[in-house]
Formats: C-alpha cells, structure tokens, sequence
C-alpha cells in the first residue's frame, strides 16, 4: 500500500516537472502554440528565431539550429533524431568557419517528417506532406506528397 502511495506521488512530480521543462524551455522561443509536446532531451540552437504552431509534436533528440529562421505549423509531427538545419557555412569561403549563411526553413501545417530525417537550409515542406525516415531533404517540398531518400525525392502522390 505505501509503494503504491509513493508511486502515485513519483508520477504526480513526473508530470509537474514535465510541466515545468516545457514551459521554461517556450519561454526562449520566438513563439509557440497550444498543445505542443516535446520530448526531452532535444537541442535547440537561436531558440528566439523558432516559431512552433498549435499541436505539434517533436519527439526526443531533435536538434534545430534556428538562426536562420525555423516555422513549424500547426499539427506537425517530428520523429526522434530530425534535424532541420537554417544555417550553413559557404563552400566559397576561404575559410569555412568563418563563413555563414542563414536560410529559413519553413514547415507546413499536418507535416510528419520520419526518424533521422534531415531538412537543409531554405527548405519548404508545404502542408501535407510526409518525409520518409532517414531522408535528407535538399529541395521544396510540394503539398500532398510522400518523399524518402538522399537526397529525398517524390516517391507517392497522396489523395
């Protein structure tokens, strides 16, 4: 009976301190909707240049670099271990890091973008749209489309 009290009282902290992460952690983006999920432990680079949506959920070991700009829309789903990536350095420069070049990425409303995707700089993934796992997306994405692959190209035309 008292583990059974002690375990009621483990999750009630549980959930408050979940709370608590997640509230802290908005606090630093650009902005944030209702009803966002994120899973801990995730890395967020340039958090003031973020902008999350109503009802998105972003799995654990998700790692955004925001400097360039990042929208996530509404009821979008991020797997474990996705990087979207808004800045980049210049194959041009005599020394690379030393260079930088920011591109926002821009992610529609009802995307689901697979484990171990990765979305370069400037990318548009319209609304609707499904990355398959593992792909890395190098180019715009149209609307109602399912793409997978390096780089990731279209593979199914939804209905």
């Amino acid at each position: 009976m008292i583990f059974k009290k002690i375990n009621n009282q483990l999750l009630k902290l549980k959930k408050y301190f979940s709370k608590y992460q997640l509230y802290k952690f908005n606090k630093g983006l650009k902005s944030c909707g209702n009803s966002v999920y994120i899973e801990f432990p995730v890395k967020f680079e340039g958090k003031e240049f973020i902008s999350i949506g109503n009802n998105v959920s972003i799995n654990s070991f998700v790692h955004i670099w925001g400097h360039g700009g990042v929208v996530i829309g509404d009821n979008t789903l991020i797997a474990s271990h996705v990087s979207i990536v808004s800045v980049t350095h210049d194959t041009n420069a005599e020394i690379y890091r030393e260079s930088l070049i920011e591109k926002k990425v821009t992610i529609g409303k009802n995307v689901w973008i697979g484990t171990h995707s990765v979305i370069l700089p400037g990318v548009i993934i319209n609304d609707n749209a499904v990355i398959g796992a593992g792909s890395v997306v190098t180019k715009d994405v149209p609307p109602n489309v399912v793409v997978a692959g390096v780089p990731a190209k279209i593979i199914k035309y939804k209905q």
